[in-house]
């Protein structure tokens, strides 16, 4: 009976044991099924993610070309500028050019109001002398006559 008693023992050891690894199977399998649950939620992380990399580098695209054509904008304003810059400076050399024309016409403006009134005083004189020798003229007719 001995036998018989060790035998169920060992028997009840060994069911004990399988109950313990057929726990462990179902433990196991749980632990599958979540983890094969984890790597779905993270394909589906992983394909939100990349679209929303795809989106965000589709935004990158359009800043950068947003950012392109405000650069040639500005570019162009600039060259604008500077080419609006470059007639003032124009202008004001020509100006500069007009002013010191002026300047001389002025000064030969004096310089010829100067000959003028020399010329006048000296035609008044000439007319004074004319008239001054037309009475010694007139005298000296009227004192010769014949």
């Amino acid at each position: 009976m001995n036998k018989f008693k060790e035998k169920e023992e060992n028997l009840f050891q060994s069911l004990s044991k399988l109950d313990s690894i057929t726990d462990l199977v179902v433990n196991s399998k749980k632990k599958i099924i979540d983890l094969e649950q984890v790597r779905l939620n993270l394909e589906t992380e992983k394909l939100s993610l990349q679209s929303k990399l795809s989106t965000l580098e589709s935004d990158n695209l359009l800043l950068k070309e947003n950012l392109k054509n405000l650069e040639n904008k500005v570019n162009v304003e600039d060259q604008s500028n500077n080419d609006l810059k470059s007639k003032i400076e124009m202008i004001e050399v020509e100006n500069q050019k007009l002013k010191h024309e002026i300047q001389e016409m002025e000064k030969e403006l004096e310089i010829s109001r100067y000959k003028l009134i020399k010329a006048e005083e000296k035609k008044t004189e000439v007319s004074k002398k004319i008239d001054e020798l037309t009475r010694e003229a007139d005298a000296f007719e009227d004192g010769q006559e014949w």
